[in-house]
């Protein structure tokens, strides 16, 4: 009984936190397929199924939406046995190394000279002439990040090659998945691994060779221009910031554009909007 009531734990655990993989079953009038809500993801529907079945209130896509797009949440709170914990945990070491060095390196010359003759209040010198560093660093810095996320993840290749099989059960009722279609997936898998594998080798050995360089130009800007030292962790700080309250402004309009485009049958908005969701 115990056994029993640990399986049926899991498997509504893993229902409610379905990451968008497909689980190929052979239909039966007991089994038979039917799309399953997430709390990880918005993949798990089609538009046509997203307008019939998808019930998920703004906050549910607010949160789904970070995520998938917001590093502090994806690497913590994100249950995906695709995405490995440590990686993640790397990219942000890397976002945070990243918005120092570009700090550093866009606090032009003559915002070291405002500062040293001008700025009597730090944060008032920040805010007055700082901006325009802290907008460079935060786009670039999600710019780099966006690209390696890209090469840490092999999800949507995986997930791809259920899709295919997913569409033959739909249009067939009576659709059996034989043994050959399964080891044909499971070998097309196993070479994304093999591949991702590679991959995994590329990410960390770019992230090592950015990140000691940002170290070096650090160390140096930091001798150089010892007196800014406070400004330029403050626009750090600021950027890191700025880069969590746009994802979450963001965040909140995709879950309210979201749920427009499922209440009104826009499949145009809806596919503009998953664009940017699996973009990742």
């Amino acid at each position: 009984m115990e056994k029993i009531k640990k399986k049926k734990i899991i498997e509504n655990d893993y229902d409610e936190n379905n990451f968008g993989i497909i689980k190929i079953r052979i239909n039966s009038e007991k089994n038979r397929y039917h799309p399953k809500d997430s709390n990880q993801s918005l993949l798990n529907y089609t538009f046509d199924e997203a307008v019939r079945y998808d019930k998920r209130n703004i906050i549910r896509i607010f949160y789904i939406y970070l995520l998938s797009k917001q590093i502090f949440f994806r690497t913590f709170f994100q249950k995906s046995p695709l995405e490995l914990f440590p990686i993640k945990l790397t990219l942000i070491i890397f976002m945070l190394s990243c918005h120092l060095a570009l700090n550093a390196l866009f606090y032009f010359n003559d915002n070291i000279s405002k500062k040293y003759h001008y700025a009597s209040n730090i944060f008032l010198f920040t805010f007055n002439n700082n901006l325009t560093i802290i907008i460079y660093s935060t786009l670039i810095s999600y710019f780099i990040l966006t690209l390696l996320s890209k090469l840490g993840n092999s999800s949507n290749a995986i997930r791809n090659i259920f899709i295919k099989e997913e569409e033959k059960i739909k249009k067939r009722k009576n659709y059996e998945t034989k043994e050959s279609t399964r080891k044909n997936i499971f070998n097309e898998i196993e070479n994304i691994l093999k591949y991702f594998k590679v991959k995994i080798f590329l990410l960390v050995l770019i992230e090592t060779i950015l990140v000691l360089f940002f170290w070096y130009f650090v160390t140096a800007f930091c001798h150089v221009y010892s007196s800014t030292q406070t400004s330029w962790i403050l626009d750090s700080f600021l950027a890191i910031f700025s880069r969590f309250v746009i994802e979450i402004i963001f965040g909140f309009l995709f879950a309210k554009l979201y749920r427009i485009a499922v209440a009104s049958n826009c499949s145009t908005l809806y596919k503009i909007l998953i664009c940017i969701y699996d973009f990742s």
